[in-house]
């Protein structure tokens, strides 16, 4: 069975092999519910945002599963939260890296 992992973390490429192991708990959590948008509207306008102004730019968003997607990113790196009279969030460095790196994929989509 390792042997099976290990010819299934490898993508092939022209140049060699990438093994996907070290992004694996990355994608588990941008692949939940929600996650994505919640990268989106983070990176949107470089400003940090509330909980409710999140709440309310993404539709179909119920608090509890915002806040579940906001401890999921905050546990990753992705997001960082920021304590004063009002709590904001922000994409840490990491977060932006990896907003910059999906949007190819999004133009992908898009254009199709």
């Amino acid at each position: 069975m390792e042997n099976n992992r290990a010819l299934s973390c490898m993508i092939k490429t022209d140049d060699g092999e990438i093994c996907i192991d070290p992004a694996e708990p990355v994608l588990h959590i941008i692949g939940k519910k929600y996650a994505i948008l919640v990268l989106s509207v983070l990176g949107n306008d470089n400003t940090r945002k509330n909980f409710n102004d999140m709440k309310k730019a993404i539709p179909g968003i119920s608090s509890a599963m915002l806040s579940a997607r906001l401890h999921d990113m905050m546990a990753a790196g992705l997001i960082e939260r920021y304590d004063g009279d009002i709590v904001t969030y922000d994409l840490t460095d990491r977060g932006r890296e990896l907003r910059k790196r999906l949007l190819p994929i999004f133009e992908y989509f898009a254009d199709r």
